[in-house]
């Protein structure tokens, strides 16, 4: 019987470990899950608070400019320049200029400028050379009647007297530029664009008649005629000013100038008549150099 007994008890005295069940939890550490998060929260306000307000606060650089105290060497000044330049493309005479220049500049980036290209003297070109070279010196050969004679091909070439116009400036570059690292000097590179006249005449028009008042129908010929006069057109380039101080620069033009001509002053248009149908829209691309003087001559200095 007491042996019995003690069997008993220690069956129902087994360890609370091997029913983990029964156990009951810790309220230690609940606390401890509990203060584990209020500290994540804690450091999260630490790192998020400061960032919310800097990002509130107002940069002392906001809507400050790029560069403070700059030579506003373009706003509100008058450009009066004069120098050379030429034609670049022309088929049978090169041409020279005179030119002069006056611009006005509103602001320093946008500006209206006038322009006067005085042609001084043509060159002949290579092809016109090839070309005269290539045909008889007269009819003793009996050519055919289109085909002109050296003396017939040379008087219709159409020679540039001057170029006029008004244009709009607008300067996006501007900046310095270091030569060897000891000369320094501002530069600025613009396109524009605007409209204007272009003068010419035939090389030799004293036995030609005007394109214009050519007959357009009826018999054959002539096969030449003078295109003479003012032909309004449109101009568009670049440009570039290299300042050797605050009041005197170099300017640089690359302009083209499109107007109906006919710079052969033949029949281009193969209806066997010389007249107002063969003008075709023609580019007359050019260059100049010109040294510019601006007034005021001390620019006004940006804040």
């Amino acid at each position: 019987m007491n042996m019995n007994a003690d069997l008993n008890l220690q069956v129902t005295r087994r360890s609370e470990k091997d029913m983990p069940m029964n156990i009951k939890p810790n309220g230690h550490s609940g606390r401890g899950a509990r203060t584990r998060w209020l500290g994540l929260l804690v450091a999260l306000s630490v790192m998020i608070v400061p960032l919310a307000a800097q990002a509130q606060r107002k940069s002392p650089l906001a809507d400050a400019p790029a560069i403070r105290k700059r030579f506003e060497l373009r706003d509100l000044r008058l450009e009066l320049g004069a120098g050379f330049g030429t034609t670049i493309n022309q088929d049978y005479f090169h041409t020279a200029f005179f030119n002069l220049k006056a611009a006005f500049h509103i602001t320093d980036w946008l500006a209206l400028a006038g322009f006067a290209d005085i042609g001084v003297a043509n060159f002949a070109t290579t092809l016109q050379n090839n070309l005269v070279n290539a045909l008889p010196a007269d009819r003793s050969n009996n050519p055919p009647e289109f085909e002109p004679t050296k003396s017939e091909a040379l008087a219709s070439m159409q020679k540039i007297k001057g170029i006029y116009g008004l244009q709009l400036e607008l300067t996006p570059f501007t900046g310095k530029y270091s030569a060897f690292g000891k000369l320094f000097a501002n530069y600025d590179f613009y396109g524009f664009v605007g409209g204007g006249i272009i003068s010419v005449q035939p090389n030799d028009g004293s036995n030609l008649q005007d394109c214009s008042s050519t007959p357009t129908s009826g018999p054959n010929g002539p096969f030449s005629c003078a295109v003479s006069g003012s032909k309004f057109g449109a101009t568009f380039g670049v440009g570039f000013h290299s300042y050797f101080n605050h009041w005197m620069a170099l300017n640089i033009e690359l302009r083209d100038f499109l107007a109906e001509l006919n710079p052969s002053g033949r029949d281009t248009n193969v209806d066997l008549h010389a007249n107002a149908n063969d003008l075709t829209w023609t580019h007359t691309w050019l260059w100049a150099a010109n040294l510019v003087f601006y007034l005021p001559a001390t620019p006004s200095i940006s804040p």
